[in-house]
């Protein structure tokens, strides 16, 4: 067994993958269409809509500090990030699990208020809590396990990025990173006003992308599709590593939030939205021809779709075009969230 000093997220992933890998598919209602690898997996059913099911959990001390988290906002967080999942793949949010670890010490109004949290964003978003479980922890924990809808064929992969497509990003990117930032410092969302308290939200309460995902899906505009948690270009190489392809990013194109701009200044904020993470907008490639359709629907939807780059064939790499006019190779940027030393 490897070292865990070499122990990677991927490769964990990788070997659950494999060991799990079923000998017989079993029954067809039952049968995965797509499983590990993407923001969600999609099951076939009886009925005439797929099943998409994700999961995503918290960890005191390594998502989150519960002693600058607001309880409400932890829980409206801990659906958010898997909301944002099925938005990735087009879908529909419908109903979830959670379940929830405590330190015994923790105060019963911190509990109270995260689950008033969660409960907020699913009424937000029209989604129905139907179990879970709860126990004791070291550690603060949530974990929720989302289930949505998606017609057979409309879910939108990763994989399908093409050369020629462009790249776009909803919304503003730098913000989380700018709030985190911020709540290291000393700074707590309570006390802070402004641009500060704009940044402190953005990365305490992030906003998922829900009805975006779903348009882009029903419209056909978005060929692969992918959320922004781990960083744009953390998970801009994700998505083209699925697709087989390559990617120029234009810096000067990238959306930076005025709140990152305003707290960290130009040119960090511009390096936030690029490598920062937890942004959980969308990044998506669309056909060159359905360009004035994205700008369309941004227009509609008053949600900033910005085209910040191209896909392009796979020799080219996944690569930065600076405001300098050098290209830097994704992996020579330093930065997104990682789980273990050496995750790529």
């Amino acid at each position: 067994m490897a070292r865990i000093a070499r122990l990677t997220e991927q490769g964990f992933i990788d070997w659950v993958a494999r060991f799990a890998r079923p000998r017989d598919p079993g029954p067809q209602a039952l049968r995965a269409i797509l499983g590990i690898g993407d923001d969600a997996a999609v099951l076939a059913s009886a009925s005439r809509l797929h099943t998409l099911l994700t999961t995503d959990f918290l960890t005191d001390g390594i998502h989150f500090r519960a002693a600058w988290t607001p309880g409400f906002l932890l829980g409206r967080k801990a659906l958010a990030v898997n909301l944002s999942d099925i938005a990735a793949m087009g879908g529909v949010p419908r109903s979830f699990v959670l379940s929830a670890g405590f330190p015994r010490r923790t105060e019963p109004a911190y509990a109270r208020q995260v689950a008033r949290g969660v409960a907020s964003q699913a009424r937000r978003f029209g989604v129905s809590l139907v179990g879970g479980d709860t126990c004791a922890s070291r550690a603060l924990f949530l974990n929720v396990a989302l289930l949505g809808l998606i017609e057979p064929g409309r879910e939108v992969r990763r994989s399908g990025a093409r050369s020629g497509d462009g790249l776009y990003v909803t919304g503003r990117l730098g913000a989380p990173a700018a709030g985190l930032f911020l709540l290291k410092a000393g700074a707590r969302f309570a006390r802070a006003s402004g641009a500060r308290a704009e940044a402190i939200r953005a990365h305490l309460d992030p906003e998922p992308r829900v009805l975006a995902g779903r348009l882009l899906g029903l419209t056909g505009l978005a060929s692969a599709m992918i959320d922004l948690s781990d960083g744009l270009a953390r998970d801009l190489s994700r998505l083209c590593a699925a697709s087989g392809a390559g990617a120029v990013v234009e810096q000067e194109a990238i959306p930076v939030a005025p709140s990152a701009a305003t707290v960290l200044g130009g040119r960090a904020a511009a390096r936030a939205a690029l490598v920062g993470g937890e942004d959980y907008e969308l990044l998506f490639a669309a056909r060159a021809d359905h360009h004035e359709q994205v700008r369309r629907l941004s227009r509609r939807m008053r949600l900033p779709m910005s085209r910040i780059g191209q896909i392009v064939p796979k020799r080219r790499g996944v690569r930065i075009l600076t405001r300098s006019g050098r290209y830097l190779p994704v992996e020579a940027l330093r930065g997104g969230f990682r789980h273990f030393p050496v995750d790529a």
